[in-house]
């Protein structure tokens, strides 16, 4: 992906501001993600962190549309996860994704449920509160 840059500002190829707008998703995420753990009630996940997402599979046919993948989580912020984004009802395709809508905003929290012992993670920021 070639970007061109005028006046300090890049620009991308027509069809490629969604995938730059969605790579800075996951990026911020995984932010908050670490956020949410270092303030989790239970206490041994306040040493969690985590170190990368990786989205697998993007399910708009589901009655709740949803993205899954790998989430590289733990103490040492490399077990290998499993993760659920919770997308908004209707959500006809990967291009309709208002990415930052469901980008969880700092005071929010109720959004992230982590479990430990299988592994896995549901991200709903939706219903945060």
């Amino acid at each position: 992906m070639q970007a061109t840059t005028v006046n300090n500002v890049k620009s991308f190829p027509a069809g490629t501001l969604v995938a730059v707008i969605e790579h800075e998703f996951w990026s911020r995420l995984e932010r908050r993600i670490c956020a949410e753990f270092r303030g989790h009630p239970d206490k041994h996940l306040r040493y969690f962190w985590c170190d990368g997402l990786v989205p697998e599979e993007y399910d708009f046919a589901a009655p709740q549309p949803h993205v899954t993948g790998l989430a590289w989580c733990g103490g040492t912020g490399r077990q290998r996860w499993q993760f659920t984004l919770i997308l908004a009802p209707g959500t006809p395709s990967r291009e309709a994704i208002d990415w930052a809508a469901l980008l969880p905003a700092d005071n929010l929290t109720g959004w992230f449920s982590p479990h430990p012992g299988p592994k896995t993670m549901t991200i709903d920021p939706l219903h945060g509160r």
